[in-house]
This record gives structure tokens, sequence and C-alpha cells, in this order.
């Protein structure tokens, strides 16, 4: 670099110059290439000094030199702006962009519109277009892109600029045609309707008042939340999958959405059937694989997971007893089959003296409870199609099927929603709070919208209504 620069330019002191290499390569310091530059001297360099120094700002001793250089090594454009009192270096891709703003078969832009877009003040935008001699009549490409380009592309790339401005008109037109009818209104505003509020007023045509309707309370209804598929644990990183996900993600998403269900509860439910495991955990073992043995991506280790969700399951069971007593309802998953397990006995030894929240042990895939004139069913959903499961209630449940009016089933395992009617039972498929991690990419499964649901059930006539509220966009 510095027998490039010694013979292609001129410098008035090795500072000069060292200070000139620092803006191309600055991880050397001004100090380190003036060194340097002194070593090259040593072993025969030699430098054509000028007795102009570009940085000492008297624009009465601005060198008659060419005030502009390309490097075409490291694509770095270089410039004497008056303003920055010393040399700018800009890339190659922006300088490009910048020549194709201002020309007219490019955006066409003015200095002002230039310095918004590019961050820069508009004296810079203004010297650097005199340094380079720039018009909005030249045309956008700069010499090295029409050397390096095929004609091809630089057609491509001109048709795409004229596209974009024919765009900008047309919104431009749309625009002033929203003005022309806003103001159409304001003018039917002032006329016409002004004659109607005289005339109301005039002929004291007052509104009715109307007498609150009286409404009794709300019946007993009980709501079943069930963060299925939490797959706490789980890692995917969001330039690789479109979404992030960690433990720290997953828990922020449980506690926000389901804060959001409470909060549009119509009335304080006799209480809440919360659902829970349900891969639950991400995996199911110290190797951290599920529990047939796949290995999954994580985003702490397997010890931390298991002590954080435990941990969570408390925090998340505290909050819905704010609200009303909690029943606590077991779906062991594919993922954590053991880990639920472990989840379900430690959440039954923390609440086994608390009177407002019951944890039912039951290690079987397959649960059911009834309420009132309602049968309610969960599972994971991994091991027997939704189909199935009417039949699998009415054989397994006999006296509740027939004791009961209403049939429902809650399971998970597909990550997103779907309510089916058959058999007399009403079967909903429950969302996933997960975000996708490489293996759903892959497969394309990040189509359905993340979220936790709450059912509403009526103590007599069974389910009658859904909330939902969904992860807000990252």
């Amino acid at each position: 670099m510095i027998d490039k620069y010694a013979s292609e330019m001129q410098f008035s002191t090795e500072r000069e110059f060292a200070r000139f290499l620092h803006s191309i390569e600055p991880d050397r310091t001004v100090g380190g290439w003036r060194n340097a530059i002194l070593r090259w001297k040593k072993k025969g360099g030699v430098m054509n000094y000028s007795k102009y120094s570009a940085y000492n700002g008297d624009k009465a001793k601005e060198p008659s030199r060419v005030g502009t250089h390309y490097d075409k090594t490291t694509d770095v454009y270089l410039s004497y702006l008056p303003s920055q009192e010393s040399l700018v270096n800009v890339s190659g891709e922006t300088h490009r962009a910048m020549r194709h703003s201002y020309s007219f078969d490019g955006d066409n832009l003015s200095i002002d519109e230039m310095a918004r877009k590019y961050s820069k003040s508009s004296t810079f935008i203004r010297e650097y277009i005199s340094a380079f001699s720039w018009t909005h009549t030249m045309d956008a490409f700069t010499d090295e892109e029409i050397l390096d380009k095929s004609v091809d592309e630089l057609v491509e790339t001109s048709l795409a600029s004229r596209r974009r401005q024919v765009r900008e008109k047309a919104n431009k037109k749309m625009w002033n045609d929203l003005e022309k009818d806003a103001n159409r209104m304001r003018l039917l505003d002032d006329t016409l309707l002004n004659e109607f509020r005289e005339a109301l007023s005039k002929q004291n045509l007052a509104p009715k008042k109307v007498s609150k309707r009286k409404m009794k309370d709300a019946e007993p209804y009980a709501v079943v939340i069930s963060p299925t598929d939490l797959h706490f644990g789980a890692g995917s990183w969001i330039d690789e999958t479109g979404s992030h996900y960690d433990t720290v993600e997953a828990k922020s998403r449980l506690i926000d959405r389901t804060n959001n269900l409470i909060t549009r509860l119509p009335s304080r439910p006799e209480k809440i059937i919360l659902a829970t495991g349900s891969d639950w955990f991400h995996i199911d073992n110290e190797e951290g694989s599920t529990t047939k043995g796949t290995m999954q991506d994580l985003s702490t280790s397997p010890a931390q997971i298991f002590i954080d969700g435990c941990e969570l399951a408390r925090e998340h069971i505290d909050m819905l007893r704010a609200v009303c007593p909690v029943e606590v309802v077991f779906m062991r998953g594919n993922h954590d089959r053991q880990m639920a397990l472990a989840l379900m006995m430690y959440l039954r030894a923390t609440y086994e003296n608390v009177n407002d929240v019951d944890v039912i042990v039951d290690p079987k895939l397959r649960q059911y409870i009834t309420w009132g004139n309602n049968l309610i069913g969960f599972t994971h959903g991994d091991g027997v199609r939704g189909n199935d499961l009417p039949l699998l209630m009415a054989s397994e449940q006999r006296k509740g099927w027939g004791d009961c009016e209403h049939h429902t089933w809650f399971h998970g395992h597909l990550h997103h929603q779907r309510l089916l009617e058959k058999g007399g039972t009403t079967v909903i498929q429950l969302p996933s709070l997960a975000g996708a991690d490489r293996w759903h990419y892959r497969k394309g499964h990040v189509l359905a919208r993340a979220g936790i649901s709450a059912h509403l059930l009526d103590k007599e006539l069974g389910l009658i209504g859904n909330l939902f509220a969904p992860v807000l966009s990252e």
C-alpha cells in the first residue's frame, strides 16, 4: 500500500501520508503507519513531497492536484472535502448508490433528499457532488460499473430504476387525489351537514336517553388454559429460522400472553383447568434428546432447562391462582415423557398444602375430568388421531359419557389451532407458543400463528367461548 500510494499521490509529510493510509486501513494506527513509512524509506522508498497539506483546512493553500481517487483493491473512493478538513473515504457500494440516486436516469434526488437518504449534511453532499463533478444529466453508472458489468445487467438496473420512478409518481398522484377528496368532504361538512345540524337544533330533535339494560351476573363457568408445546429449552437463531427462541423468550411469551387472556375474561370464573406438560420441556434426558432419542437444538444445558422449567411452571400457576382456584391436569408429551412426570411430582409437592391448587397425579397418557355437565379429555396428541378421540372417550369413560351432555377433547402436538365436531364430541387442537427450530423451518412448518388460547365452558351449556392471545410479531 505504501509503494502504491507513494507513487500515485503527493503528501507534505510522512504523518500526512500515515493519516491517509489510516483512513483506508484503520486497523493500524496513524503512528503505526508512520513507523511503517519510515522503515520503508530506510529500505530505499522515495516519497514525492508536496508543499500543500490536505489536512490544514486552509482553502487558500488547497493543492491543485486531483482531489479524488478510486482504490480498486479495497473498492474505496477517496476525496478531499473542505468542510471535513481531511480525506473522506466512501465505500464503492455507497458511492455508486449515491451517483445513481443523483442521476436523472436513477432516482433524480435533490441535495436535501440525498442528505436525508444517506444521513449526511447538505454541505457534505454538495461538496461530494462537486468533487466528483456530478450532474443530474450524467448517466447513473460509474466508469468502474460500466467496465465490470455486462450490458444486460446495466439495462436491467436502469429498467428497475424507471419502474421505481413510475411507482413513486403514481403514489404521489394517489395522495393528491386523496387530498382532493378530503377537501370535498370538508366542503360537504361546512355546507350540507351544517344545515342538518341547524335544522336539528331548531326542531329540538335531541337524541333519546336509553336506559341501561339490567344484566345478571355471569353464570358459573370454567376456563381451560393449556400452554401445550412450549418446548422450554429449545433454541433457534432468527437469521437461520426466521424467529428467535430460547428459555428467556419462552418465559416471556407464556407470562405475557397468559396475562393477556386473563384481562379479557368476562368475569371471574369458578375455576381454571390448567392442562400442562405436553412437551413443556424440549428434551427428556441429560443427553439433550427426546424420549425416543432424537437430538434437539438447545438454548442452554439440560439441567438448567429442567430447573428453570419447573420454576416457570410454578410461577405460571401462581399467576392463575390470583384469578381463581386452579386444577392442574397433565398431558405427557412425546418430547418429555419422563420429565413431565418429574414436573408433575414437583408441582404436587409444591402445592400439597395449598387449598386453591389441586394437582392431579396420574401417569396415564389420556386424562379425564368432569365438571358440571361436561366430560373433558386431555392428551398430547401424538399417539391417537383427533378423529379417533371421541370413540375412545365413549369407551374409556362410559359412565361419564352417559352422565354428561357435553363432551370435549383438548390436545396439542401439531402446533396449530383446529376445532372439529365428531361423534357428539368437540375436539379442540391447541396452538403452540414456541418458535420454529431448524427442523420445523426445513419442513416448512412455519405458517401457524404462535400463541395460547383459553376456552370457556359453561357448567350446564358446555363450550361457550374461545379466546386467543397470539405472540406479537418480532
